[in-house]
């Protein structure tokens, strides 16, 4: 009796070793993200459930050795790799365009205050006028207002040509100081332009910091 349990647990044993050793070599072996491949794959690819896998090292996961690779990880990883180009370049050229732009701004911002000096000075100026087109008018209505205003027809004229050259000549001034006074919309737009420069640096950067979490994510190990 003793002799047949022992011949039925060494025969349990080989059996159940049999079957250890056998399983791995008849299992296939999943392909996914970070699954170590044989050297004679490398560079190779194969698809699976309609993903494309490579053989080749990857971005993410064991970057030493060769592992299969999902065609999505490989191409996350370029476009990666390629706003980090763009990025390192923004970068490395921003001290360069914001030089520009500020001296830029600052010539416009001198030429702005040298305007802002002229329309003072024009404004200036069609005060003195409008005060004496008020005299003018109120000159020209005193002769009309004459019993015999046919009398002074000719300093009727003068006041009436004159007016009119003191209409035209304000009417120029304010529209040159209104023009001169919108420089300062210039300068404005300028600075907001500099602004807008210096936030697409951070835009740029956290598109690359977007991307990198999406490829860390699309190439994730077992996907």
């Amino acid at each position: 009796m003793f002799r047949k349990l022992m011949t039925a647990s060494i025969l349990g044993f080989v059996l159940a070793g049999s079957l250890i050793a056998i399983a791995p070599a008849n299992a296939a072996t999943k392909i996914s993200n970070g699954v170590l491949c044989p050297k004679a794959k490398i560079n190779k690819t194969i698809k699976v459930s309609g993903t494309v896998y490579k053989c080749t090292k990857s971005p993410t996961v064991n970057k030493t050795k060769y592992t299969w690779v999902s065609s999505d990880c490989l191409k996350s990883n370029a476009d990666y790799a390629k706003l980090s180009i763009s990025y390192k370049s923004l970068v490395a050229g921003m001290p360069a365009i914001l030089a520009d732009l500020d001296a830029k701004i600052s010539a416009q911002q001198a030429r702005t205050a040298e305007s802002l000096i002229k329309a003072d000075a024009l404004d200036a100026q069609t005060i003195v006028w409008q005060a004496k087109l008020v005299t003018f008018i109120a000159a020209k209505d005193a002769l009309l207002a004459k019993p015999n205003p046919s009398t002074y027809v000719k300093a009727i004229a003068t006041y009436t040509t004159a007016i009119r050259s003191l209409n035209s000549a304000i009417t120029a001034n304010t529209s040159a100081t209104t023009s001169m006074r919108k420089m300062t919309k210039v300068v404005d737009s300028m600075q907001a332009q500099r602004a807008v420069t210096v936030g697409t640096v951070t835009q740029v950067k956290g598109g690359v910091a977007q991307a990198a979490s999406l490829r860390n994510l699309i190439c994730q190990k077992g996907l």
